[in-house]
Parts: structure tokens; sequence; C-alpha cells
């Protein structure tokens, strides 16, 4: 985003928080109200395109359109780098995000999806205004709790482009979801339902019934029949048949009786959409890739549970790396070097696994506290140490090259002594930015209605008091986002009483104590940790266990990522994503949410942590005895490029 478009916009009504998207007449952009921190999209129109006249009348159309499934037009922004059209914004894309061949829809949620669009269309031909550019892609998805909610856009927009068509622009729309008669010039509400029959087989299959280049889709919409695949349901068939007959005067007569016949055929075959799907599971991956199984770098035995692995996320230093081990009160620190694990080729290029190296053969430094270990954060100076009662900061290891015997203790020296730096109360959450500058403390008021916000400066070695303190809603989670700013998480509850959990609201914070924003999520999230991008999360779903949600702030998206797997442990690389579930099973996952490899893990893990972008270090406990693992990705056989 241009600085000079930024400042055209300063004196707006709304801030801009990024670009989003490039339509056929401009950019759009998501945007917040200065004032109330709602979340719109700002739809930009390009005046060699629109003139006013027909910018005025269109704007009319939208205006008079006023429906949950119809992206709403709720204003007219003009600065000095043109008009914007401000739109509702929704969060989660567009349905082509939903529809692919390698992710597999849940059927009733297709089916949701596909009654929602009828649903909008039949308020917009109510109204004479016909969209003539039904596609995925004008399709717009806000995330609920159950599901998502979709709601059409570009009402008038498309019905412009016809006009526009005539003018030397050229023909509009998109050939692959045209009715036969479109690419003859003619339009009706017919028109729309064939494109939603289109979309009606998409998502129950994944693919499209007609393909091909614009010339060829022209002749297959005209003339090719339609061949329906043994997968779609028996109660859906005659309703896509209809929507696709190639006259119009043989399809339904409106949105509402195509809208009829599709929920009395679900209501119908609820039970056969269903079977193989379960009620939790909303989009499943449909790779058949091959389950790698698992070798070891390292390997130790454990005597007692290990609750977290830690490690200082700095992989500029390759030649030795510290891990963190936290079990109860204790932290015990070793180093590794890759030099001990893997022989190299010659000139140095490359590496080569030995035989599996015994952990315990390296030395433990430890240190002991006089309370069981909550959280264990490295910083780049030192290590901070969270109890239910208190804040400690420990400096960081130091790699010892004295000879010692196999899983011999060594002591920390003097200056790594536990220095008490933060009293907390119980139940209190946390985090600390990532240079180890400051902490934030979230502490429940005693009738459980807010927390209160601490913020301490850790720059120094005496004890501190609190530098500001400030009441927020009751808090489940601490998040540093960056060296300046942070972000509280709670719950949301429904009005009705029941307190059900139905939804998430982030509150940010700078490092001195001033709110700048809320941000209400329509799902309930939880275990959010961060990633190697910029305002990324990653979180888990309660109501969802094979969801995978990311979750950018900076624009605000919400996407779900459907797995094999029901993840417990997140981590995040340069190259994408790595889950592992409670049975050890791991996948792999790009960073367009693709899974790309799944690696049969260890058994009974308690802890997991990234060393860098291609090692993972596992510990397991099965009870009475346990194991403490690294995995080395490059010696197994996946397709990442390290």
């Amino acid at each position: 985003m241009s600085n000079l478009l930024t400042k055209l916009l300063y004196h707006s009504n709304y801030r801009l928080l990024g670009l989003i998207g490039q339509g056929q007449f401009g950019r759009v952009y998501c945007a917040s109200h200065r004032k109330t921190g709602r979340f719109v999209a700002l739809k930009e129109l390009n005046r060699d395109r629109f003139s006013t006249r027909k910018f005025l009348r269109e704007l009319r159309f939208l205006l008079s359109l006023q429906h949950p499934n119809i992206v709403t037009c709720q204003a007219l922004e003009h600065t000095a780098t043109g008009r914007y059209l401000v739109m509702d914004y929704c969060e989660s894309g567009t349905l082509r995000s939903l529809l692919s061949e390698e992710i597999q829809l849940q059927p009733l949620q297709g089916l949701s999806l596909i009654a929602q669009i009828l649903a909008g269309l039949d308020h917009a031909h109510q109204r004479e205004i016909v969209h003539c550019d039904i596609k995925p892609e004008n399709i717009l998805l806000t995330a609920t709790a159950t599901g998502w909610t979709a709601r059409i856009t570009d009402f008038g927009i498309a019905r412009l482009s016809q006009e526009l068509s005539t003018d030397g622009f050229g023909n509009t729309g998109s050939p692959a979801y045209m009715a036969p008669e479109r690419f003859y010039g003619q339009h009706s509400p017919a028109s729309d339902l064939y494109a939603v029959g289109i979309l009606l087989f998409e998502v129950l299959t994944g693919y499209r019934p007609f393909s091909g280049l614009p010339g060829e889709l022209m002749v297959a919409h005209l003339n090719q029949a339609l061949v329906l695949p043994e997968t779609i349901p028996e109660a859906i068939r005659p309703i896509i048949y209809t929507a696709l007959q190639k006259l119009p005067a043989r399809r339904f007569r409106s949105a509402a009786e195509m809208l009829g016949a599709l929920q009395d055929a679900i209501a119908h075959s609820e039970q056969n959409l269903m079977q193989g799907w379960q009620p939790n599971l909303l989009q499943r991956s449909s790779a058949t890739g091959a389950i790698v199984p698992v070798q070891y770098a390292y390997q130790a035995s454990l005597q007692t549970p290990m609750q977290q692995l830690a490690t200082l996320q700095d992989h500029s230093n390759t030649s030795a790396q510290p891990l963190y081990r936290v079990f109860s009160n204790q932290i015990g620190c070793q180093w590794f070097s890759e030099a001990e694990l893997f022989g190299k080729t010659a000139g140095g290029q490359g590496s080569k696994l030995k035989s599996c190296t015994d952990l315990s053969s390296i030395p433990i430094t430890t240190i002991q506290l006089p309370e069981p270990v909550l959280q264990l954060i490295i910083c780049p100076q030192a290590c901070f140490v969270a109890t239910q009662q208190a804040v400690y900061r420990l400096a960081l290891a130091v790699q010892t090259d004295s000879v010692q015997q196999p899983n011999q203790t060594v002591s920390l020296p003097q200056q790594a002594a536990p220095q008490l730096i933060a009293r907390l109360k119980q139940d209190a959450v946390l985090t600390i930015e990532p240079g180890g500058r400051w902490l934030a403390t979230a502490t429940p008021s005693l009738d459980k209605t807010q927390s209160q916000l601490n913020i301490w400066h850790l720059r120094h070695s005496q004890l501190f008091k609190p530098a500001i303190a400030l009441a927020i809603n009751p808090c489940f989670q601490l998040l540093a986002l960056d060296t300046r700013h942070g972000a509280a998480l709670s719950h949301v509850t429904d009005a009705s009483g029941n307190a059900c959990i139905v939804g998430t609201q982030i509150e940010l914070f700078t490092r001195r104590g001033t709110l700048i924003g809320c941000i209400s999520l329509p799902i309930p999230l939880r275990h959010l940790c961060l990633t190697q991008t910029p305002y990324r999360l990653l979180a888990l779903e309660p109501g969802y266990p094979n969801s995978l949600v990311l979750l950018d702030l900076k624009p605000l998206r919400i996407e779900r990522i459907g797995l094999s797997i029901a993840p417990k442990f997140l981590g995040s690389t340069s190259w994408g994503y790595l889950v592992m579930d409670e049975t050890g099973q791991i996948a792999l996952i790009n960073r367009i949410g693709q899974e790309i490899g799944q690696i049969d893990g260890p058994i009974n893990p308690t802890a997991m942590v990234l060393l860098n972008d291609y090692q993972i270090a596992i510990a397991t406990w099965n009870g009475t005895e346990g194991s403490l693992a690294i995995v080395d990705l490059r010696h197994l056989d996946l397709d990442i490029v390290f």
C-alpha cells in the first residue's frame, strides 16, 4: 500500500489495513472505522470505467439490496484519490478457497452454502436485479461457529459489465459458469440459476461439469450432454439436471423454487449425505500421499515426563543448538552439535544421517525452582520462567567444553541463578515480548467478569512494579505480537444465559498500556500461537478437532484448514506449518494451507518444539517411561525443499 494513498485517506472515516483484492474496476481494501473499529471493505471504482451517471444509477440498485446473503453497500466514501464503495467485510475469503480437488467440503456444509446463495438471489430477482456473473469468486464467506455464511457480492457491478461489453471493453462474465444464452448477450434470472447449478455440481465433486478453453466451454454449454458422477446423491441429481437445462424455460422458474427443491432433497437424504463424515468435520484433505515412517537423529530415554520443550529461535548459529526441557520444577539444557549427528560430504556440502545418536551422552545443565514450572520462554538474552505465583529470569545456559560422563548434571553458574522479576496472583496468564523487553500479565478479578492487565518493563535487574494496569475482558491467553503490541484474548458467550462460548474477542494494546482496538471473531478459538509471518496466528477450534485455523490480523482474515488428524501441538517454519496429534501423527502444511505430507511419529507425545526449519524435538511418556527424540525432516522421503 503506497504512503501517498495512506496520506490521502488520512482524513477519511476509515483506516486502511491492507489490500485484499484487485477487482475489474479497481482495488479492494480492508479498512476499519476510525471511531467504532468496525471492519469494512473499501471497493475502489475507477473513474475511467465508471462515469458518474452510471455510477450513481448502479449505486441506487446496490442500496436497494438488504439481505443476510448479499454483501451490503453501506455508504460512499470520497477521497482525493477517487470514489470507494463501503461494503460489508467478509473475513473468510471467497467460495473458491473451499472448492478444490485437494479439499473435500462436508456435503451438508456445501449444500447449505448453495441454499444461502439461492436465498440471496431470490431477494435480488424479486427486485428485477440479475447478477449475470455468479461464480465462486463472487461468493464471499464469513466464518460462523457452525461453518460459513455465503454472501453474494458485485451486484450492479456485473450488470454494468454487460453494458461496458458493448462499449468496446469485450465480453464479460466467466465462461465456466455462463448459461448458453449468455454467450449471445442474453440474460435473465434463469441465467443466474444455471450458474448456481454449476456451483452445486462443484461443491459436491470438487470440479466443474464442463472444462476447457473459453471457446470449448461455449460449445460444451451449448451442446454437450450433462454427465453426473455416481457420487452425487440421488435426491440432488434432478435439481442439477433441471438447473443446467440448455433452454432457460426448462429450468426452475425462480430461485425460490430451486431453493425449495434443494431443501426438500437435503431433508430426505441427510443420512446418505453424511455417510463417511463425522458431524464435527467441516472439511478434510483429499490428498492420498503415503505416510512416511519416522527416523531419529537423536534419542534418549526419560525417567520422568516432560511438560515442555523450548529453544532459542535463532537459526543463524547452525554449529550448536540449545534444547531446554521442563519437568516438574526443574529446567534442563543440552547443547547438541550437528557435527555429532551428521557426517559432512566432501567439500562440506550437504549432510548424511549417521546411526541414531544417544542423547544421554550429552551433559545436561539443570536448575531447580521452588515450585513447578508452567511456562518457559526463551529470549535472545535470557530465559523467563513462569510458575503459578511468580516470573523468574535466568541467564541463557552456556555451552560447556569440559568432558563429562553421560547424563551428568552440571549446576548453572552463579549469575544464572533464578532472579525474581514479578509476583503473580493465582490463575494469571502472561506473555513476554520476543526480545525480552517487556512482560504482560492478565489476572482475573474476584467475580471473573474482567481481567487486570499489567505491563512490566524488563530491561533492569531490580524488582519491578507494574508499569500500567488496565481492565479488560476475562482473558484466557496473552500474545506479544511484535516489539510494541500485544493481544489479550477472551471468550465471547451467547446472550441466552447458557454461557456457551460462541466467539473470541481480541483486544489489542501497546507496550505503554494503551488499548488500540478490539476484534470480535465469530468462532471460538484456543491454543493460539505466533507464526513466522507477521500478525498471522495459528489456532485450534474446540468444536472442530480436525480444523486448523489461520488467523491474519492485518488485514483480518480467517481460514480453516481441514486435516486428516486432530492437531494438539503446533509449529511454524519458513516453508509452512507442522502439527502433531496426541497419537504422534505429524502433518506438514505449506504456506497456502495444503497438506503436503505425513509422518508416522512417536506415540504418546507430551511436548514438541521446532529447533529450526527441518529439525523437531519430541518428548513422549507412556505412564512409566518415555523418550526424547529429534527428527530431521531432510532425511525423510518428503516433498519439501529446505
